[in-house]
């Protein structure tokens, strides 16, 4: 770690040359920007490759490092108090602003000289590793309710549950029921263990497909990574440290910010503690003789699967990793029913490596897991009577086929069990398929799954086994299949037609609202030519009304670009979650008779916006929801005005959906 000691000076600056300090001087760089997220992602590129030629440990400048580093924290700030003006960084740097600065800028020197006269530098390896993320990795927040499990502790319990059933199944009939009364009795401890309850603080990664957070864990039990260690100047100091934890905000981090005193003093002294930091692991008490046995024993045991799988094994360069998005129920074709997998238990083996998360011989198992339980199944490691399928990945162990076969219980891959959940294949259907054999999972004889459509014949095709379709065949069979022809819905002319219609299909529901012309939308349809800069209100400031979404539900569907924050199909759905939750509202995820307002914001999802429909609950955007917040209309006015206008639905994760232009049905 560095710590370079860098003189402080004073000067007179503004937010306009706190912009040029990072080569921005011209507005036009901020027009294909969508959002004030956008720019900042812009403003944070410039500043990184800034920070990383003028770093003292390689020789540069230190006044100069000084003055762009401090400037991008002046600039940040400005970001997450959301006091940019007009909502657009571009409107400092306007012809007339620049000509009356002192009118339309804001005297920002005594925060530049806060900033300026920190001394500690962070290493260059820090500026590094945090020039490679485009969306903060990791988030520290209180959780908001009790439903959360950390994933440390629910592996623990995973493997205390298997240790227990093992121990039961070697022990007498008497003995045996004891053991199994005690391993419930710690499995249901463990559990419970596992729960993060509400107001505690937990750290999740970034899910870079989904665009979320997730994998959560309890503070403890988190291990703080390489990148965040690197950043720390001096681990010995809570002050010093609290400072470069903040520093990494937006960057490294985010929500630490957000959270009030006593929690962030709670998060710097867990990450200051080395006994926490990621590749620090204590080793176990004992002799260096017996850990290095421990190893002769690992080896030996390797070696032995390596001559086991001699010759079988094959490449898998052909599976890109995380390239198969998983279905959510009655999210983009998949079955709309919590149940849908109910009495069905799985037991895995091999890898998927197309699903992505885990490590070495778990790759995509505990995602698929969560999937499964999702639709309402059940996921086990050992066979018994009421297994029902063996799901097999990529180099499975030869032997649960041998074992699934003996027991009569069926064997099923990815693409099937994807086909069940996008209504491809029923169950009965699934039965007459050709059985699978190991060998079909062998290396790149693995037939990875996929999110475009595929076609289940009776037996086996030649060659390619399963046929996946390319995109416009997708579009011609969802066409087919669908239940709805376009010359059967009437056009949409008269005020009772431009409520969105349904349409419910064994593939998907299908909605289309009127154009209105009275109804303009930036979050569902931005007006021609013009960029929206949606700035966050804040309760109580600028005519803001506080809880005025008290007792309300929302449900949230499509992207917020103009918010920004996160990615992929939830661009933006953190930030419209926590404005709605700071005027007193409730964001959930599914529409029910409880939902007050489903928010729709670009290519939203076709199912959520059917059921609002039949449901008679509102269709609203987010200039809707900003007019209630500002006094300019109620919560009844919206309700009663035309839907917002929709031109697309969304096509899922990994353009998996069967809808996508809502003018072609």
């Amino acid at each position: 770690m560095a710590h370079n000691k860098l003189s402080v000076a004073m000067t007179n600056k503004t937010l306009t040359s706190c912009l040029g300090d990072l080569d921005i001087t011209d507005a036009t760089v901020f027009d294909t920007c969508e959002s004030t997220d956008d720019e900042f992602k812009l403003i944070k590129k410039n500043w990184r490759k800034k920070v990383l030629a003028e770093h003292p440990d390689k020789g540069g400048d230190p006044d100069k490092f000084r003055t762009t580093n401090a400037s991008f924290e002046v600039l940040r700030d400005l970001f997450q108090q959301s006091k940019v003006k007009d909502g657009t960084f571009a409107s400092y740097l306007s012809e007339s602003a620049k000509a009356a600065a002192a009118e339309s800028d804001i005297d920002i020197d005594e925060l530049f000289t806060k900033y300026s006269k920190s001394t500690n530098v962070p290493s260059w390896e820090f500026f590094a590793e945090a020039a490679e993320e485009d969306v903060p990795g990791y988030k520290v927040e209180t959780a908001r309710s009790d439903r959360s499990k950390c994933t440390v502790c629910k592996k623990n319990s995973t493997k205390a549950a298997i240790a227990g059933s093992a121990a039961a199944e070697t022990s007498t009939a008497i003995v045996a029921g004891t053991a199994r009364s005690s391993s419930r009795a710690k499995k249901s401890s463990s559990s419970a263990m596992a729960d993060i309850e509400k107001d505690d603080i937990r750290v999740g990664s970034l899910d870079e497909i989904a665009g979320s957070y997730g994998r959560w864990h309890h503070l403890e039990c988190w291990r703080v990574p390489k990148k965040v260690q690197n950043g720390l100047t001096n681990p010995t100091d809570e002050e010093s440290s609290l400072r470069d934890l903040l520093l990494m905000e937006e960057v490294l981090l985010t929500g630490l910010a957000a959270l009030d005193e006593e929690d962030q003093m709670s998060f710097v002294r867990h990450v200051i503690n080395t006994d926490h930091w990621a590749g620090n692991r204590k080793r176990k008490a004992g002799s260096a003789s017996g850990s290095k046995a421990k190893s002769a024993k690992v080896a030996s045991k390797a070696e032995s699967a390596s001559k086991a799988t001699k010759g079988r094994k094959r490449s898998t360069a052909n599976i890109v990793p995380g390239s198969y998005s998983m279905p959510v129920p009655g999210v983009d074709g998949a079955v709309d029913d919590e149940k849908f997998l109910s009495g069905k238990t799985f037991v895995m083996t091999g890898v998927f490596i197309e699903v992505g998360g885990g490590d070495d011989d778990s790759v995509g198992v505990e995602n698929l897991k969560s999937m499964i339980e999702s639709f309402g199944g059940k996921v086990t490691t050992r066979f018994s009577k009421k297994t029902s399928f063996l799901l097999a990945g990529n180099n499975p162990v030869a032997k649960r086929f041998k074992d699934a076969r003996a027991k009569s219980i069926e064997i099923i891959n990815l693409v099937r069990l994807n086909g069940l959940l996008k209504g491809q294949l029923t169950f009965d259907r699934l039965g007459k398929l050709e059985a699978l054999d190991s060998e079909e999972f062998m290396g790149s004889a693995y037939q990875p799954a996929t999110n475009a459509s595929v076609s289940f014949g009776d037996s086996k095709p030649a060659a390619a086994k399963t046929e996946v379709k390319g995109p416009a065949a997708v579009k011609k069979e969802a066409k087919k299949a669908s239940a709805v022809n376009a010359a059967e819905i009437p056009p949409l002319e008269s005020d009772e037609d431009a409520k969105p219609a349904a349409a419910a299909t064994s593939q998907a529901l299908v909605a289309h609202a009127n154009p209105s012309e009275s109804t303009s939308s930036t979050a569902v349809v931005p007006a021609p030519g013009k960029k929206s800069r949606f700035q966050m209100p804040r309760p109580g400031q600028n005519g803001a009304i506080a809880d005025v979404f008290d007792g309300q539900r929302f449900v949230l569907t499509g992207l917020f670009p103009e918010l920004g924050g996160g990615g992929g199909l939830n661009l933006g759905k953190a930030k419209m979650t926590t404005l709605i939750e700071n005027f007193g509202g409730r964001v959930t995820s599914q529409v029910s008779g409880k939902t007050n307002f489903v928010v729709v914001g670009k290519d939203p999802g076709a199912s959520k916006v059917s059921k609002a429909t039949a449901k008679s609950i509102p269709l609203v955007d987010l200039l809707a929801l900003n007019r209630v917040i500002h006094g300019q209309a109620s919560l009844g006015d919206i309700a009663s005005e035309p839907a917002p206008r929709i031109t697309n639905f969304s096509s899922g994760y990994g353009g998996n959906g069967l809808l996508k232009n809502a003018a072609e049905w």
